[in-house]
């Protein structure tokens, strides 16, 4: 094969001769073409080498992240499943080496790529504590991250507290924001914070405003809801004092759920009669709950057991009080079977039984537990709905009032309660049988609900505030068509007059009343018929007006799902779980449905690779 660069110099030698170039300027071209071309291969062959390595550190990348995302999907896996990570013993040869490190083997076993990382790697095996912490914060980032951006896109924010105190007796305050996307209204729940050291109102305001500022959000804030106590709802010194004075706009609800609690106990506990009724109930309820042998008894015999009172949760006493109402006579006869078989029981059981035989018999026990399951069955409704975050306020509303008018008309069903109890264990009898007995328990049946209802209109009657709700209540657009909701329209603007444009949202409002579409619908309907047609724009104003509704809080039931994420992931075994790595763990575990969702559209994976490489890494995981 011919030299290309020798036929390039014979060609040169030729034309020269042929022009009668000199020999000098002949030599001078001729080094000149041959360094041309032999700058021309090196840079040639160096392009190539280049591209060759490019090639095998992009496979060696792509190799590396595949491994990567292996081990992110085991932390999506335990965290969401709220599993501990470490074994007592991660050892080669241990028999339990932890939950992390179980899960990994077993996806090797079926996954080579896995199985060859683990067997050879040297640098990054990704089993360290280290990197189990790494992986967890950059996919609770990822889920963060996320939810920033729906925070950034909604018009209107709520923010919601409680503090509890968890294994480690450390108080740990919960963080969730209540807001409205095109999916609907969104509770999230934050972080978890140590706030052990202060938990004075001013602090807890303090590190709420910059949790606030952090996702740039002040400005959007409209409510605020807590759980109730002093130092959190006091309207002179409590934390929601405190953030009124940097946010005036936002306004301060009482969890109406632990309102209606507070409204069931303090009404029942100001009745003597009430408080020794209750008692015996609790009593009811701890003596099966004290011995397998009794359980299994309740269970043959009842086919249910009886729910365990806890203090704090009026919502557990009505269900008991609907439980024993329900299972009256299967009791009865749970107790005779105890008394029956005296000799296969000890003798507190025995007689515990006895005395409760006695007691299911009483008329007086009887007409108490009849008047309040009448009373709570509807309560105990009504709590569950306060809970349910997807209600907005108005509706909420709508139901305590609907609860005041029930409770109201109960009053004059005193002579079928009074029939009922006769019917079930005869008349009165004993002491308390003197006189006129139909007069005396009427009175008390009278104070019982008399008290209820004014609980709930004490405890209720804060909502004067709330009278701008009235401008979305679906029952009245037909007369506001004629007569505009004006009391309504300035409560709005006093409260929040800077979001809207007054003459604008005016003659939405009035088109919107007059239009047959928008009958009967609730705030939640008319939001999605607004995004469903297309009319978010041209309805601006009351577009904004429906997520303003739907995003103030009813109640603080989606932070105190947290606390229970937080039992299960900081556990008297697991007690010395760090702060933030818990926070990440209850992100996972708690927002485990935009998890799923990020997941799906592939948006987990590659953005959680970017949050984990940014620490030092020794490893490949950088396409060029």
């Amino acid at each position: 094969m011919l030299d290309f660069a020798a036929i390039n110099a014979c060609v040169l030698y030729r034309s020269c001769m042929s022009n009668n170039i000199p020999r000098r300027d002949f030599m001078l071209q001729l080094a000149q073409e041959l360094r041309a071309e032999w700058m021309s291969r090196i840079e040639l062959q160096l392009d190539e080498q280049q591209r060759r390595d490019v090639i095998a550190h992009n496979e060696k990348v792509r190799r590396n992240r595949d491994i990567l995302k292996r081990l992110i999907n085991c932390v999506v896996f335990l965290g969401k499943q709220e599993l501990p990570f470490r074994g007592h013993d991660e050892g080669a040869g241990s028999a339990n080496k932890g939950n992390y490190l179980e899960l990994l083997d077993l996806v090797a076993e079926y996954d080579s790529n896995l199985r060859t990382h683990l067997a050879t790697s040297t640098v990054f095996s990704g089993t360290s504590s280290k990197i189990q912490n790494d992986l967890i914060s950059a996919v609770a980032s990822v889920i963060t991250e996320s939810m920033k951006e729906e925070v950034r896109k909604a018009p209107f924010v709520a923010i919601m507290l409680d503090e509890t105190t968890d294994i480690s007796n450390v108080a740990q305050m919960s963080y969730v924001l209540r807001y409205v996307t095109e999916d609907g209204v969104k509770e999230r729940f934050f972080k978890y914070e140590d706030v052990t050291e202060d938990k004075r109102a001013q602090a807890i305001a303090t590190r709420l405003l910059e949790f606030l500022q952090g996702f740039g959000c002040v400005d959007k804030v409209v409510a605020q809801c807590y759980g109730g106590a002093a130092v959190m709802a006091s309207g002179l010194n409590g934390v929601q004092a405190k953030v009124k004075e940097t946010i005036p706009q936002a306004l301060f609800v009482h969890c109406y759920a632990h309102t209606l609690n507070l409204v069931m106990a303090q009404g029942a506990s100001k009745i003597r009669e009430c408080k020794v009724f209750f008692s015996h109930l609790s009593g009811l309820a701890a003596f099966f709950s004290r011995s397998a042998k009794r359980t299994k008894l309740l269970d043959d015999i009842c086919q249910c057991r009886l729910p365990r009172v806890a203090p704090t949760r009026w919502c557990f006493n009505s269900r008991l009080v609907c439980t024993v109402a329900e299972k009256t006579r299967k009791l009865r006869e749970v107790f005779e079977h105890i008394v029956d078989h005296h000799t296969e029981f000890d003798d507190d059981t025995v007689h515990c039984a006895d005395g409760y035989i006695t007691l299911l018999a009483s008329f007086d026990f009887c007409f108490r537990l009849k008047t309040s399951h009448t009373i709570f069955s509807y309560s105990d409704v009504v709590f569950g709905i306060l809970q349910n975050k997807g209600f907005d306020i108005q509706f909420c509303l709508a139901r305590v009032d609907e609860l005041h008018r029930t409770i109201e008309k109960e009053k004059e069903k005193f002579e079928r309660v009074y029939e009922e109890t006769q019917a079930l264990v005869g008349p009165p009898r004993g002491r308390g049988a003197q006189g006129d007995v139909c007069a005396r328990y009427r009175e008390l049946y009278c104070s019982v609900i008399d008290s209820l209802l004014t609980q709930i209109v004490n405890r209720f009657s804060d909502h004067k505030k709330l009278a701008f709700l009235a401008l979305l209540d679906p029952q009245q657009f037909g007369h506001y068509s004629d007569h505009f909701p004006n009391a309504a329209f300035s409560s709005l603007m006093d409260s929040y007059g800077a979001y809207f444009d007054q003459p604008r949202i005016y003659t939405e409002l009035t088109v919107m009343y007059g239009m047959s579409d928008f009958a009967g619908k609730s705030p939640a309907d008319i939001h999605q018929f607004l995004l469903k047609k297309e009319l978010k724009e041209s309805m601006a104003q009351v577009y904004t007006l429906t997520c303003l509704i739907l995003t103030i809080p009813v109640s603080t039931a989606s932070v105190e799902r947290s606390f229970s994420a937080l039992k299960h992931i900081k556990t008297y075994s697991r007690n010395t779980t760090g702060q933030g790595r818990l926070s990440d763990l209850a992100l996972i575990s708690i927002e485990k449905e935009l998890l799923m969702k990020l997941k799906a559209k592939d948006q987990l994976h590659d953005p959680a690779i970017n949050h984990f490489i940014q620490k030092d890494r020794r490893m490949d995981f950088v396409f060029k």
